[in-house]
This record gives structure tokens, sequence and C-alpha cells, in this order.
């Protein structure tokens, strides 16, 4: 298959944006709201670039972008190293890295569902949706990992299952609402609408 000097622009065009939006992402994870004790965070909807790759760029580079995002992340908790203390044995730490880093982050290139189609509006109400559920599957991922390994540390009395929802819900509604309103509120200017569009 040739490769077009079209194609070798747009793709150029494509990884500059992509390593922008990435690192603003970045940028934005080390500017928390307000951290819990054993991992988790409210950011300044640090997941919103990378969410913003999908719909701009569509699945290759939203899913791509997000794998990327997904290593910082996972390198950011070894070298503060304040997660994987916790976990006793090989099979939480897999149990970690798989729920609270692996799918959780590498699945938010998937946003490029509400990707429009070639010179179609953006749609808010879809993109906001699919923000949403992405985070939402972001927060079930951590919820398992606080049942299976951080569910040790529930208050007497508490059962592991509601110790887990309270714990990943005090930061990731918060986050989720965060991201969703603030995309709301950017893709509803036209300068932010017409990045987002243009190829």
């Amino acid at each position: 298959m040739t490769v077009t000097k079209e194609t070798k622009k747009l793709n150029v065009y494509a990884l500059c944006q992509c390593g922008i939006f990435v690192a603003l992402a970045t940028i934005l994870s080390f500017l928390p709201v307000y951290e819990m004790p054993m991992g988790g965070s409210v950011t300044l909807a640090s997941m919103l670039p990378i969410l913003f790759i999908g719909v701009k760029f569509g699945y290759k580079w939203g899913m791509g972008a997000s794998t990327v995002y997904m290593f910082i992340q996972l390198l950011q908790a070894l070298i503060k190293g304040n997660v994987f203390i916790y976990c006793v044995g090989a099979g939480a730490v897999i149990v970690c890295v798989l729920f609270d880093y692996v799918v959780p982050f590498a699945i938010l290139g998937l946003s490029a569902f509400a990707k429009p189609k070639e010179n179609g509006k953006i749609n808010i109400v879809k993109v906001c949706v699919t923000f949403g559920v992405l985070i939402f599957i972001r927060f079930l991922c951590h919820f398992i990992t606080g049942i299976v390994i951080w569910g040790q540390w529930a208050p007497e009395g508490m059962g592991k299952f509601i110790y887990s929802l309270a714990y990943n819900g005090q930061y990731m509604l918060p986050e989720l609402i965060i991201t969703v309103v603030v995309a709301a509120l950017l893709l509803s200017s036209k300068q932010i609408e017409k990045l987002l569009a243009e190829k």
C-alpha cells in the first residue's frame, strides 16, 4: 500500500496534536483538587484531553494515545510508591495493574464512538454521554480492585463492597461530573468545536 504525501502530512499533524493532548492530560493529572490516601484523586478534568483525541482522530489515534497515557499513569504510581506497597502477592499486583491502570485508562480512546461522520457536526450530547459511560467503566474497574485489594482496610462493620463503593465513588463521581461539565462547556465554544472537527 502506497503512503501518499498527504497521508504522511496528516499522520504528522495527528501525532503532534496527540502529543500535545497527552502532555496536557499529564500536567493536569499533576494538579489534583484532592488526593485519596491509597490512590485516586479528583483532578481538573485530566482525562478530557485524552477523550477529545478519540473524538477528533478516531479509534486508532484514540486508543494509541490512551495507551500512552495509561503507561504514564502507571509510571507515576511506581515513582510515588504509594500504591503497590498495599498489594499482597503477585496476584494482587496483577489485579491492581489491570484494573487500576491498564483497562480504566486504555479504554478512554473508545471516545472515538462519538466521532462525527465526515463533515458532520459534533453532537455534544453524544460526546458527553460517551465520556460519562467511559468514566463510569473506569469507576467499575477501580471498584473491583477496591473489593479484591483495598477491602481489607474497610472499617469494622463495613463490608468490602460498601467500602469500595464509598472510597472510589468519593473521587470518581466528582471526576465524572467535572469532566462532563467542562466538556459540555468547551464544546459549546465554536473555536473548540472547530479544533475537534478539523483534520
